[in-house]
């Protein structure tokens, strides 16, 4: 607070220590923005929308997020960075290896506390990247089920939680999701992001020009 107002800088640094210190998720402070991306029209149209009923009451229309499926390097990353800029929400970046503990139960405590952490920064866009690879382990048991009990503990989140929280999974490879993660209706819309056509590589080569 100075001279009686609160100074956003100020906000946004006490959230990012809260989050460092608890070694679950990290906060992306960036200047990326849709302007900086060439192309993908009709998935940051579709996003924005989907943001802005964010706070309907039906919890059957609440939106729950999207999937971005395609090949690495075509901007998934970049696009979920920028939708948290774009629409002025902090963007939270779940890496779902640190969740794993070495104790009996810490595992599924980290992942329980990250949710709550994440329903607590509401509103905001939650990220996982490369989602597929870590929920590799889901289907094995090498680990006494731990992998799959954090992947059950999550799928129940993302169908129940009431908070203004909009998930964006990017996956390069779907055949090693389990099936019940990319499902109908578990996120609201699935994209796939090609190789860019040469409207969108013009529109690229401007920005870099």
């Amino acid at each position: 607070v100075r001279h009686g107002r609160v100074i956003a800088e100020a906000v946004w640094e006490l959230k990012s220590q809260m989050l460092k210190k608890s070694g679950l998720l990290s906060l992306h402070r960036g200047s990326e923005s849709f302007a900086h991306l060439g192309g993908l029209e009709a998935m940051k149209s579709f996003c924005l929308r989907a943001i802005r009923c964010q706070g309907h009451r039906d919890p059957l229309k609440r939106p729950r997020g999207v999937m971005l499926l395609g090949v690495p390097g075509t901007g998934k990353s970049a696009f979920a960075k920028a939708l948290g800029h774009e629409t002025g929400r902090p963007t939270l970046i779940l890496d779902v290896g640190s969740l794993m503990g070495s104790l009996v139960g810490q595992t599924e405590q980290n992942i329980r506390q990250a949710l709550r952490i994440a329903d607590a920064m509401a509103p905001c866009i939650l990220f996982l990247d490369e989602v597929e690879k870590a929920l590799s382990g889901v289907t094995g048991n090498g680990d006494s089920g731990v992998s799959a009990r954090l992947f059950g503990t999550f799928l129940t989140w993302l169908n129940d939680h009431e908070s203004d929280v909009f998930v964006c999974a990017t996956c390069n490879d779907i055949s090693k999701l389990p099936p019940e993660f990319a499902r109908a209706e578990r996120f609201d819309g699935v994209f796939f992001l090609d190789l860019p056509g040469p409207q969108q590589k013009a529109a690229i080569w401007r920005l870099y020009l």
